[in-house]
């Protein structure tokens, strides 16, 4: 064999055995099924009398809320300040946000993901702020937003997303 095509020994091992492990790492890549990855709790459009937010709501301090009965949907929306506009469903769930009292508009909230995860559900929400620039009402103002999802068990996590 000419000696540009030779191959030493320990060159030829390390060869061998990464020609053996490659496949095996393979195998132990998981994928997330059905069992293990988040399932979202929101459909892809959010369809009427699911969704509300708004910039005045009664709440007076920034509050996460969670109703799976009728008087715990009647407390959420008289945090808001008005009457529920639907009957909460037996089969459904609410989530809220409420950011609190804010000097200026521009402010405001959006409900983005629902997650369900192992031990209850993530919600995800972002919030929205005026820029430096920005033109704004000088009205005091109070954000918040509501989801109607699948009714789940569990606690809720709520997690500000940027």
């Amino acid at each position: 064999m000419p000696d540009r095509m030779r191959m030493t020994t320990p060159t030829a091992a390390a060869l061998i055995a990464f020609a053996v492990a490659l496949p095996l790492l393979g195998a132990c890549q998981t994928t997330p099924d059905a069992t293990t990855a988040p399932r979202s709790l929101l459909p892809a459009d959010a369809a009427p009398d699911t969704y509300w937010q708004g910039d005045r709501s009664q709440a007076f301090e920034r509050a996460y809320v969670v109703a799976r009965n009728p008087q715990e949907w009647t407390d959420l929306w008289a945090r808001v300040g008005d009457p529920a506009p639907v009957a909460l469903p037996d089969d459904r769930m609410a989530v809220a946000v409420f950011l609190g009292p804010r000097d200026t508009g521009g402010y405001g909230v959006a409900i983005d993901t629902v997650q369900q995860a192992a031990d209850g559900i993530v919600v995800g929400y972002h919030e929205r702020v005026p820029g430096p620039a920005q033109a704004v009402a000088q009205m005091q103002t109070s954000p918040y937003a509501v989801r109607l999802l699948p009714k789940v068990a569990g606690a809720a996590k709520f997690q500000r997303e940027k």
